[in-house]
């Protein structure tokens, strides 16, 4: 399986969780540290705003844009409170008009409710790394080091952020009077909790709830066609975060969910394993998983995986039920998170999904 380099660790290190998903203590995004697989997991350049030319009627992994669907809606006027993934309550006077958003996941979930234009800046990764929503927007600096000076005289109403700042970094911009929101999502919940908050956040409750409400039939409508599925006919499933140490994802972390109600079964939560825990070759093999899935990050198609000698007797080598999936859309907590899932369910019971097919 493939190496990393250590600048390409220190980035995916930053960014990825959560997906990737909050975990392993995210001090694991300084480059001394190994990655951090979070559930706002940002490591991969894939274009995960890219639009399908369908509508979310007829492909349930399509982006939406609540906003093109839903009947606009006066913005509220009064105050405006909620509280973040690190349960800090935050409370606006209005609706913000000008914020910062160092979160990838909040951006896409801002741009599903049609509200870019109350972004001032973003964080100087996504714009480095090309990420499509991120483009024409001024940096104001990135995981490990903000640009106080731009983010003071920028004057925004609220700065979205990610879990694991430094707290130094944080002291200082309560000290400047400047409002934090912290996203820290890890379930299924909690996505729904984001939505509805960056609705609250810019007014938009009602495009916030009906995006809720239509990511919540989505799954509904992959969980219902599972429900006649006997647990022997499940799938034992690895998911490789990480490769050198082999590293995977068990109990508690947002990736074990989407296999659950995908309809797998994750060996490594089998094992009684939580976060994202190192997992010897050995045990891989054997716990035999029928389904190993990868992202792109670390291996550009099922080949590097299937041509491993270490595991050319595992199940999912023989039959070649080796899936690379992009990195965002499984990990991001955010609306676009259903072709994570959607993704998983075709590779997991392909007779009821169909064909195991890309979806960025």
């Amino acid at each position: 399986m493939l190496k990393k380099s250590a600048k390409v660790i220190k980035i995916f290190a930053v960014f990825t969780a959560f997906v990737l998903i909050a975990v392993m203590a995210l001090s694991l995004s300084s480059c001394t540290k190994k990655p951090d697989i979070a559930a706002e997991d940002v490591s991969a350049a894939s274009d995960t705003q890219q639009q399908s030319g369908q509508t979310a009627e007829n492909n349930p992994a399509s982006d939406t844009t609540v906003a093109e669907e839903t009947a606009p809606e006066e913005q509220q006027a009064g105050p405006v409170t909620v509280t973040d993934g690190l349960g800090n309550q935050i409370t606006l006077d209005k609706p913000a008009e000008k914020i910062i958003v160092f979160t990838p996941s909040a951006l896409e979930i801002i741009n599903a409710l049609d509200s870019m234009d109350k972004v001032a800046g973003v964080d100087s990764w996504s714009i480095d790394t090309g990420e499509p929503l991120a483009q024409g927007f001024e940096g104001f600096g990135d995981f490990q080091s903000l640009n106080m000076e731009k983010i003071t005289a920028a004057a925004p109403d609220l700065i979205i952020g990610l879990v694991g700042w430094a707290e130094a970094d944080i002291q200082k911009l309560t000290d400047l009077g400047v409002k934090m929101y912290i996203v820290d999502a890890n379930t299924m919940d909690e996505v729904y909790t984001e939505i509805e908050n960056m609705g609250a956040i810019l007014g938009k409750n009602s495009q916030a709830k009906a995006l809720k409400e239509e990511l919540k039939n989505q799954v509904q409508d992959i969980t219902s066609q599972l429900a006649g599925v006997e647990e022997n006919a499940k799938p034992k499933v690895f998911y490789e975060v990480w490769n050198d140490p082999l590293m995977s994802a068990g109990n508690n972390t947002f990736i074990n969910e989407l296999i659950n109600i995908a309809g797998g079964i994750n060996i490594v939560a089998s094992d009684g394993l939580e976060g994202w825990p190192e997992y010897s070759v050995e045990k891989l093999v054997q716990n035999n998983p029928d389904v190993i899935i990868a992202p792109t990050s670390l291996a550009p198609d099922a080949s590097t995986i299937l041509s491993d000698a270490k595991l050319s007797e595992v199940n999912a080598v023989v039959n070649k039920r080796v899936y690379v999936v992009p990195d965002n859309p499984m990990s991001r907590p955010s609306q676009n998170i259903i072709k994570g899932l959607t993704m998983l369910a075709k590779a997991f019971h392909p007779d009821i999904f169909g064909e195991f097919e890309v979806i960025n």
